[in-house]
């Protein structure tokens, strides 16, 4: 049974949805992070050692799933001075494939990603409350996974939409 449109849609905004949140809620220990590390270090002169690795580390896991967040919503880097001169189904035909690629380089970073993290496991921050460095490394698979996903849903509807009448106005490729 395939899904349906409206259904792969629910589910890409449902889970952009979580994903943004978790973004923001990183983005915001960042910057009370870096703030805190600033306050500390300048006005109680009391560095807070862990704060510039602990901001790397949340910045790296903001970033990683940030990909998904802009290949959903098209904000990737993108080249489209061949692209805009084609016919639609041209166009498609090249996005389909373009993502088919972009499809199996996520699937690879998600596993050699987990094989990478794994490997991190037993090797500890001291600076980081000596958390393992497996947590820092599992934001390049979980990112990729994601992006995965992102991938999927955005090239499954707009094949999807090609089958519905009007579908070359609204397809957005």
């Amino acid at each position: 049974m395939r899904p349906s449109i409206e259904s792969v849609e629910r589910f890409d905004q449902a889970t952009a949805k979580v994903v943004e949140v978790i973004c923001v809620a990183l983005l915001i220990t960042i910057v009370l992070t870096i703030c805190a590390s600033v306050f500390a270090r300048f006005v109680i002169f009391y560095p807070l050692n862990f704060a510039d690795a602990l901001a790397k580390y949340l910045m790296q896991w903001m970033a990683f799933l940030a990909v998904g967040l802009a290949i959903r919503s098209g904000e990737h880097v993108l080249v489209d001075a061949l692209t805009s001169k084609l016919r639609n189904r041209l166009r498609l035909n090249l996005f389909v494939f373009a993502n088919i690629l972009m499809l199996g380089l996520f699937a690879a970073m998600v596993w050699h990603g987990v094989t990478y993290a794994m490997s991190g496991w037993s090797s500890r921050d001291v600076f980081v409350f000596g958390v393992s460095m497996a947590v820092p490394y599992f934001s390049v698979p979980v990112g990729a996974a994601y992006a995965f996903v992102a991938t999927a849903c955005v090239t499954w509807i707009a094949i999807a939409r090609t089958r519905m009448p009007q579908a070359s106005a609204d397809m957005g490729v």
